[in-house]
């Protein structure tokens, strides 16, 4: 058995690349399943403390991953990883930071934007 801890990335066989796009959709799924519209899912999507929150927390699952695959790393099958990984990251579904999303769900909408006192119609004006 190597004394080299392995990589999340090289325990599942996946390039760097592929790697980031799996955590890039894990992210965009759990912003989705705490959004009821896409205005929500954009905005929390978007918002920088709840994706800090957000890899904070995966990555805390991700140490429950490794420390159970460590001492089977050279005995276990990628698939095998993979559904130890899956296991252990997507308990990310049974939490949320409540404070974080009630501050972005409460941003209400912007009808319009006032310049030079001419208005402009708008429904996409960032609130961030």
């Amino acid at each position: 058995m190597s004394t080299q801890t392995k990589t999340t990335a090289q325990k599942l066989q996946m390039t760097a690349e592929d790697y980031e796009n799996m955590i890039f959709g894990a992210y965009a799924r759990w912003c989705e399943s705490v959004t009821i519209n896409a205005r929500e899912f954009q905005k929390v999507l978007a918002n920088s403390a709840v994706n800090k929150w957000y890899l904070m927390e995966y990555a805390k699952h991700e140490a429950g991953f490794h420390e159970i695959t460590d001492c089977y790393v050279s005995s276990c099958t990628v698939h095998d990883m993979q559904v130890c990984y899956n296991n252990c990251t997507y308990q990310m579904f049974n939490i949320r930071p409540t404070a974080l999303l009630q501050e972005i769900k409460k941003t209400r909408a912007v009808s319009y934007l006032k310049v030079h006192g001419v208005k402009i119609p708008s429904l996409t004006f960032n609130q961030n």
